[in-house]
């Protein structure tokens, strides 16, 4: 009998404490958002990536969006990724990745640029540290972002070239110019201009052996890569 009364009481006692659990998750008062811990940000302020979780002060944790919050900071220009974790009994995390910028793209104005060719903010005073990509059809860039995106990445590769191919530093690098009519063509920090058309960047390895063969890049200098078999170097 009393084997019974016990086995009896048993589902009873789980849902006495299944619903002592619910209410401390979803009613109780200590376990209620309260606070948010921000890392990883630099240029996104904590008051602007807190006003875009818009996580409402008081609401029980467990039943907190943390995704539409994620959603709602990925708004920000500077940030590239986000993730939310609650923080027991009162808190969340938020874990930002910010965008790095590479370049500055000119439209209507100067755009910074990431890796990854977004253009992703209006440049600030102290984000004019970069190369310039200059000649882009900001109206294009604007209506058709994918298309004006791949033509941001092909100046970054072109810019990655110089670099890698070239045997130039980012430091000297100052414009890289497109036109329509004659391609590109790349401004250094000291007026020297390397043409560059619509080569293939293979072709800028041409630099590379041009100043090991004693080609003088600190004086400017106007260098022609537009052609296939020739460079033509002409003193600025």
């Amino acid at each position: 009998m009393l084997r019974a009364l016990r086995l009896a009481l048993y589902p009873t006692l789980a849902l006495a404490l299944a619903g002592g659990a619910a209410w401390l998750l979803c009613a109780s008062p200590w376990l209620r958002y309260q606070s948010l811990e921000v890392v990883g940000n630099d240029r996104a302020s904590v008051a602007h990536l807190r006003h875009l979780a818009n996580l409402q002060q008081g609401e029980p944790l467990v039943l907190l969006d943390l995704d539409e919050a994620v959603a709602g900071v990925r708004r920000h220009p500077w940030v590239r990724d986000a993730s939310a974790t609650r923080l027991f009994p009162t808190g969340v995390r938020l874990a930002i990745e910010e965008r790095v910028p590479v370049a500055l793209v000119q439209l209507d104005g100067l755009f910074l640029v990431d890796a990854e060719g977004v253009v992703f903010t209006r440049a600030q005073a102290g984000d004019f540290d970069y190369p310039v990509l200059t000649g882009f059809d900001a109206g294009l860039v604007a209506t058709q972002p994918e298309v004006g995106r791949r033509l941001v990445r092909e100046g970054l590769d072109w810019l990655a070239a110089a670099q890698a191919q070239g045997g130039l530093r980012e430091d000297e690098l100052s414009e890289l110019r497109f036109d329509m009519k004659t391609g590109y063509t790349l401004t250094l920090r000291n007026g020297g201009q390397v043409l560059l058309g619509f080569a293939d960047k293979e072709r800028v390895a041409r630099l590379a052996m041009l100043t090991a063969q004693g080609l003088d890049l600190s004086a400017p200098q106007r260098v022609d890569l537009a052609s296939e078999r020739l460079a033509v170097v002409t003193p600025l």
